[in-house]
């Protein structure tokens, strides 16, 4: 029996029921010029007039154009440029409109990555109340993630002194921190009889690196927006639906909760296009 084992066969009462209580392309080809001139409000298309998110940022006149091309870059709204040249606009308003989907984003990403982590932490905390403080958890994390779980603990150390708990270490520490839990490498440790004791909306047969893969595509996704790229023509419908999956398998409930009030959808159909 390994050290892991070990741990893993530790007893500490009934396992908490999900989260704990503080959870709450079509491109290929090179970029086209963009178009020139003023574009009226009648050659944009805008299929869904109640999504206030897109109105009022697009379609832009002359003026506009010359003062998003000063601010952001020729080269930076060129990566625009094709796209909007296909849908006959100018490339700053496909620029606008995918600023608007990312934002459309922030609230299934939020609540996947939060819920994610938190539900991870309620199987931790199963197995040791102190377990950043476990020598047999401890020696499973690679030097790197020791090492920030250790700069995390003095972090949140300095900020709350004595009170502070593993608690505070959920949100200091990073999604990649939490992810790495999920690998098979961590199964006995955290999932020794699969992950659905934890995360209660998995499918039966979900095993921890199907939980790893589906927070990978999410983190990535998170990533990208966080960096400000271009994501209209990179499967953002895909990406959403890991996003509610994700949700989902934490709780089924708040998955359905989030995606009768998140506008990602009704953003995509918001494309810009010429009439």
């Amino acid at each position: 029996m390994t050290a892991g084992d070990a741990w893993a066969g530790k007893k500490l009462g009934t396992a908490p029921v999900g989260p704990p209580p503080d959870l709450v392309q079509r491109r290929g080809h090179e970029p086209a010029e963009a178009p020139h001139g003023n574009l009226p409000v009648s050659h944009v298309t805008i299929n869904s007039p109640s999504s206030d998110m897109v109105q009022g940022l697009f379609p832009t006149d002359l003026t506009d154009q010359t003062l998003l091309t000063l601010g952001l870059s020729d080269p930076r709204l060129q990566r625009f440029a094709a796209a909007a040249k296909d849908d006959g606009v100018a490339r700053e308003d496909t620029y606008l409109w995918n600023l608007a989907l990312a934002e459309s984003f922030h609230l299934p990403l939020h609540m996947a990555e939060v819920t994610c982590r938190n539900t991870i932490h309620s199987a931790l905390l199963f197995r040791d109340p102190a377990w950043h403080k476990n020598r047999i958890f401890r020696q499973e994390l690679s030097a790197t993630l020791l090492r920030d779980l250790d700069q995390a603990v003095a972090d949140e150390t300095d900020k709350h002194g004595d009170a502070m708990t593993c608690h505070h270490l959920v949100s200091a520490l990073s999604f990649g921190f939490w992810q790495y839990l999920a690998t098979d490498k961590m199964k006995r440790l955290l999932f020794p009889k699969g992950i659905k004791k934890n995360f209660k909306g998995a499918p039966d047969d979900a095993k921890p690196h199907d939980l790893y893969n589906l927070i990978e595509s999410v983190r990535l996704w998170r990533n990208r927006i966080a960096h400000h790229n271009a994501i209209f023509d990179k499967g953002p419908a895909s990406k959403y639906q890991d996003a509610l999956k994700l949700i989902s398998w934490t709780s089924v409930d708040l998955g359905n909760w989030v995606s009768k009030r998140c506008k990602v959808n009704q953003v995509i159909n918001n494309r810009p296009r010429s009439s």
